[in-house]
């Protein structure tokens, strides 16, 4: 008999003492600290990377067999000339900003870890972070352009976009800047990257035009995917790499309440896919009469960007909401572009731009700190920003360079490997 009380006894102290210990959790020393911040912006700079890759393969899946090379091209190549706009003048645009001021500094980045105790965390890796963030726009683009826009022009258009373009309409809202101190614009991290990317995107199909037979006397073509593996493929890593830029977007895993935050912002990410592949499919089948592969890949990359401006603060039930919305938007929206001749390749602008849109203005929803007048003027100034400086460069290499494939440019398919 005494031995079971004893048992009891000491499970029930132990289980009251529990909350208390993880209460009462010391922090963590200054050295552990900037290990564990500086780790996690690696792995989140690497997330950005695998998540740019998961879009480089959903482009290569819906792309015809002969453009397959140019989608891969574009992304690698796009990438370096993201990383070097971006060191040469995009970072300091950015970060080097007054309080609630509208333009940063036209200098290069350099690494600045002199008193590591003070920043919390290796400059190069935060570098590392925000660069992929510019690169992922530049790769957003392309999916939009894809099959048509000529390399040359579009690699001019990258480095514009990554190191100025994006970079401005960042530091708005990052911190310090204009939107984010004036009118409290509130932004997780990932929604500014979203809009900006559709908003350039768009700019793009409205000047490079359609597709070589897309829209034939007033009816449009279906466009020939041979590969849609690849897409099914990419959109999965895209959700692998997103999840860990979002991770990054917290800024720190020295504390508790950072942990419980990323945690937080996982479970609510794939919750909000569940909703929008679930509802795309439901769409599809509703609106179109079947069931597509092509709905699914749109709907978790759509669910994905409407709750990057705040994958935090949402329960789980409003996160799933949310996600569902994003699944109608990228669902009902493209034939609205193509009955004004917009062919977006990618589904970008329903994917990026207005569930980015769907996104940010949601968040007084759901987070007490936002307020609605506020989310709605920073994705205004965003969006408009961005879109009219990206239609002024894109009718810029038009009538210069030229940025629409001309039937000699058109590349053949590959011959097969029996020959």
């Amino acid at each position: 008999m005494m031995r079971p009380l004893l048992i009891g006894a000491v499970v029930s102290v132990a289980a009251l003492a529990a909350p208390a210990a993880a209460q009462d959790a010391a922090p963590a020393s200054d050295t552990m600290r900037f290990v564990l911040d500086t780790a996690l912006l690696f792995v989140a700079g690497v997330g950005v990377l695998i998540a740019l890759t998961g879009l480089c393969m959903r482009d290569v899946g819906l792309a015809r067999p002969q453009h397959m090379f140019s989608v891969c091209l574009r992304t690698l190549s796009g990438l370096g000339v993201s990383a070097l706009a971006f060191w040469l003048v995009g970072y300091n645009l950015i970060y080097a900003i007054e309080d609630g001021g509208l333009l940063g500094e036209f200098r290069v980045w350099t690494l600045a870890d002199n008193d590591p105790a003070a920043t919390g965390r290796a400059s190069g890796v935060f570098w590392f972070f925000q660069m992929g963030l510019a690169a992922l726009a530049a790769v957003v683009v392309s999916g939009a352009v894809s099959e048509r826009v000529r390399f040359w022009p579009y690699l001019v258009f990258t480095a514009a976009l990554s190191g100025v373009i994006y970079p401005i309409a960042a530091s708005w809202v990052r911190g310090v800047g204009y939107i984010s101190q004036s009118w409290g614009f509130y932004d997780y991290g990932g929604g500014t990257v979203h809009i900006a990317a559709g908003a350039a995107a768009l700019a793009g199909a409205i000047v490079v035009g359609p597709r070589p037979g897309k829209y034939v006397g007033g009816k449009v073509r279906r466009a020939e995917k041979t590969a849609l593996q690849f897409s099914a493929l990419g959109a999965a890593l895209f959700l692998i790499g997103w999840l860990l830029a979002t991770a990054g977007m917290e800024g720190s895993l020295s504390s508790v309440e950072a942990a419980i935050s990323i945690s937080t912002a996982a479970v609510n990410s794939v919750v909000a896919v569940a909703g929008g592949v679930l509802t795309a499919l439901v769409m599809t089948k509703v609106v179109y009469k079947r069931s597509g592969l092509v709905s699914v890949i749109s709907g978790s990359i759509a669910a994905l960007v409407s709750l990057a401006a705040d994958p935090v603060s949402p329960a789980v039930w409003q996160a799933a909401m949310i996600g569902a919305v994003g699944g109608v938007i990228v669902t009902v929206t493209p034939p609205f572009l193509d009955r004004y001749r917009i062919d977006d390749a990618g589904f970008v602008a329903p994917a990026h731009l207005l569930c980015g849109i769907w996104g940010a203005a949601i968040v007084p929803w759901t987070n007490a700190n936002a307020w609605l007048q506020g989310q709605f003027i920073g994705v205004a100034a965003i969006a408009g920003f961005t879109f009219f400086m990206s239609l002024l460069l894109w009718v810029a290499l038009k009538y210069t360079a030229g940025v629409r494939l001309t039937p000699l440019d058109e590349p053949e398919p590959a011959p097969a490997a029996n020959g």
